[in-house]
């Protein structure tokens, strides 16, 4: 189950030429380019560091800006930022600044602060609207309404000060469900790292006390479906024995989590800005979740945040992929970009079918194709998925990568740690 669309957004890069400023290699900064616009945002890192010399100061900051937002570095990305807007905002046409302004935008969410995200959203739309498209300008819109409803929302803050132990079990759909309470109301939501924004049905908003502010806003779903929500919040909100102060919510009509056909209901969901807060998270298959003091350190870099949305990097067979990490998804996909980029292989191999997917706003049918014995290698570890789906249509929030992983694969290993410090995902 989706919510917000994510807030990652890249275009041509156009600057003019400075004298003051030390030139650019084209030929790198080609390569430079590619690799940001396919979003390969590892190896973007990796070259940019080789090639600090061969980019002018302004290229550099560029290049650095989305690293430092990919990687979990806010401080950087907008320290890079705030130099290209005021030493170099002469060189920058308006399709750039608005690129800047986006990534700031960013970075405030992750950093809670949602009334300096709604400022930027507005400048964007007042001062370079012209450079935007029509769907830019409609989604830009809405999250000025999201954000600057949430303006007087204090930032989310959490309360741990050792190891805890979070005891949780998956449901009948593989969910994975963590004990929540809030008002004096106890019950289990969907952890989910695939939710931007963590999600509730509007009678639970109201039975535990969450204060609902009035908007009209549209959020997009796992089906393309775009439904109307609300907002609230709760001054305080616990996941298993964790405090949150200042939790943000969308508040959905409850018949937008009923799926009546299969007997099912949802009530909240625990979305990307409360699990991103923790730092680092233990999934382990006893039915446990340990959200550590302090994170471990392994070296592996292989996940980026693309918005609010955690990407992990793939390797299966001579093929290199990066996937978003969904734990609120009972089964792994790959996805349209993937099945274009491997069309033959997949229509000879894959066994083309008609499967029912869920998320907010119903059930709808989808054509994709089954392939068996799926190899693949996360940080340390490799394993073989029994079979996974290779989608024919185009769905929004996976369009620029090669898949979404789910729940199968944590469930292949005893343990599973996905770490926002750090930035990886690893298994034991």
């Amino acid at each position: 189950m989706k919510t917000v669309k994510a807030l990652f957004f890249l275009s041509t890069i156009f600057f003019v030429a400075c004298s003051c400023d030390r030139q650019d290699n084209p030929d790198v900064n080609n390569m430079l380019a590619e690799l940001l616009a396919n979003k390969n945002l590892f190896k973007l890192q990796t070259e940019l560091n080789n090639n600090k010399n061969n980019l002018s100061e302004s290229r550099f900051l560029y290049y650095e800006m989305y690293c430092g937002q990919a990687f979990n570095n806010t401080e950087k990305s907008n320290d890079c930022a705030d130099i290209l807007l005021k030493k170099y905002k002469k060189q920058l046409n308006d399709t750039v600044i608005a690129e800047i302004l986006q990534v700031k935008v960013d970075n405030y969410i992750r950093d809670y602060h949602y009334k300096e995200a709604a400022d930027a959203y507005s400048l964007l739309l007042e001062q370079y609207g012209t450079v935007l498209n029509d769907e830019e300008i409609v989604d830009y819109e809405n999250m000025k309404s999201l954000f600057g409803t949430l303006a007087a929302v204090k930032p989310q803050q959490m309360h741990k000060h050792a190891d805890v132990e979070i005891k949780t079990y998956r449901n009948r759909f593989n969910h994975l469900m963590t004990p929540v309470k809030c008002g004096g109301l106890a019950d289990e939501f969907i952890f989910d790292s695939g939710a931007n924004i963590s999600t509730i049905t509007d009678s639970y908003a109201e039975k535990m006390g969450l204060t609902i502010y009035e908007s009209d806003i549209s959020v997009s779903t796992t089906t393309d479906v775009k439904i109307k929500s609300r907002l609230a919040a709760a001054d305080s909100f616990y996941v298993g024995d964790i405090l949150f102060e200042n939790v943000v919510f969308l508040v959905v009509p409850a018949e937008q989590m009923n799926f009546p056909q299969i007997n099912y209901e949802v009530h909240g969901v625990v979305g990307f800005l409360v699990l991103y807060q923790m730092e680092e998270i233990r999934i382990r298959n006893d039915g446990r979740i340990i959200v550590t003091e302090i994170s471990e350190n392994r070296n592996l870099n292989n996940m980026f945040l693309a918005g609010l949305s955690p990407v992990v990097q793939l390797l299966s067979d001579n093929d290199t992929l990066t996937c978003l990490f969904d734990t609120g998804a009972n089964t792994s996909e790959l996805s349209k970009k993937y099945y274009e980029n491997h069309k033959d292989e997949v229509e000879q191999n894959g066994v083309l079918q008609t499967r029912s997917r869920g998320g907010g706003g119903g059930i709808v049918e989808a054509e994709e194709y089954e392939l068996k014995n799926f190899p693949y290698t996360i940080g340390t570890k490799s394993s073989v998925l029994p079979k996974i789906s290779v989608v024919v249509q185009a769905y929004d929030f996976v369009e620029n990568f090669d898949g979404n992983l789910g729940q199968d694969i944590i469930t292949q290993f005893n343990e599973m740690i996905l770490n926002f410090k750090y930035m990886y995902i690893d298994f034991e």
